[in-house]
């Protein structure tokens, strides 16, 4: 397990070749993320820390369909769902570095026919850049056969600082959608409803009032350019340093933490546990599979792009 660590006036970010994981973002001297030192915790780990989550991020049932044919992919969520890409997913691949500079690493790996019951080899890579106090993940991704893909990134923020041992709830978080999923008894996405006048509406940035592990459907009218693309807004968590998502992906999950084991040490020798930390993860709408959607073809390129930035906060 190689680390590369990218910088520049005011962010660094480690990066680790074992699954691509990004170990740590420190914005403005305070570091904000979990993440381990050793590769025997990363692949002990069930949290998925930092990691790059694919294939596909999120749940899944064993009856998803590629123009008509169903495939079952491994069920490594208490026998009941496909999560995050299976029992080993991305999070436990080696990755290969391709290009590095001072502010920016390109990272590859080939995925294999088969892998994780997975159609298609899948031809992978993501990028990591600065850019001023952004980090720029972009997903680059072509197969030989029909398949799936649905990468994000897996990181947990605290906004006061991931050694400040503070909850979620301390935060204010916003997330610019309309609606949210609702889901089966299975924890699977089957529809979604609105979020007006209910507990799930973050359109105004407000404290946390209980654990959320919940995807949104994004419609925000604010967007910024980076690198050339133009990325809707997602969501904001607001603390010692403020975070800002930036995505051109439909959704977002928002995740507080609830699982995180109780006195998990990470780097630096710090303890987390349950809520100390949340993740925005940009994604296609979960459970996808099962409806045969969003499938990437031998004539196609999977391309996606997700901005997190950083500015000073309280």
């Amino acid at each position: 397990m190689e680390k590369i660590i990218i910088k520049n006036e005011n962010l660094s970010v480690s990066v680790l070749t074992l699954g691509a994981t990004v170990q740590n973002i420190t914005a403005f001297g305070v570091s904000l993320t979990a993440g381990f030192d050793t590769e025997e915790e990363y692949l002990a780990d069930t949290c998925y820390f930092g990691s790059l989550v694919g294939r596909t991020a999120n749940r899944t049932g064993n009856d998803n369909k590629i123009d008509g044919e169903v495939i079952s992919l491994p069920l490594n969520e208490k026998g009941i769902n496909h999560l995050h890409g299976g029992i080993e997913g991305f999070n436990r691949k080696p990755f290969k570095v391709a290009e590095k500079t001072e502010n920016s690493v390109k990272m590859t790996y080939l995925s294999p026919d088969g892998e994780e019951e997975y159609p298609g080899n899948l031809d992978l890579s993501v990028t990591y850049t600065l850019i001023e106090n952004a980090l720029v993940i972009s997903y680059n991704a072509t197969t030989d056969k029909p398949t799936w893909v649905n990468l994000t990134n897996h990181s947990y923020f605290n906004p006061y600082g991931i050694n400040s041992g503070e909850s979620f709830k301390k935060s204010s978080v916003a997330i610019y959608a309309d609606k949210v999923s609702v889901y089966d008894e299975n924890s699977r996405v089957v529809g979604n409803m609105p979020v007006e006048n209910t507990e799930f509406d973050l359109n105004t940035p407000k404290p946390l009032c209980r654990f959320y592990d919940h995807n949104y459907y994004l419609n925000g009218n604010e967007f910024k350019t980076f690198l050339g693309e133009n990325l809707r807004k997602a969501g904001d968590m607001f603390g010692k340093v403020n975070i800002t998502a930036y995505t051109d992906k439909p959704c977002m999950q928002l995740y507080c933490g609830e699982f995180i084991p109780d006195n998990t040490t990470i780097s630096g020798g710090y303890k987390i546990g349950s809520g100390g930390a949340m993740c925005f993860e940009t994604q296609f709408e979960p459970n996808f599979q099962a409806k045969g959607e969003n499938i990437l073809r031998p004539d196609e390129a999977y391309k996606t792009t997700t901005v997190y930035e950083f500015t000073k906060g309280e």
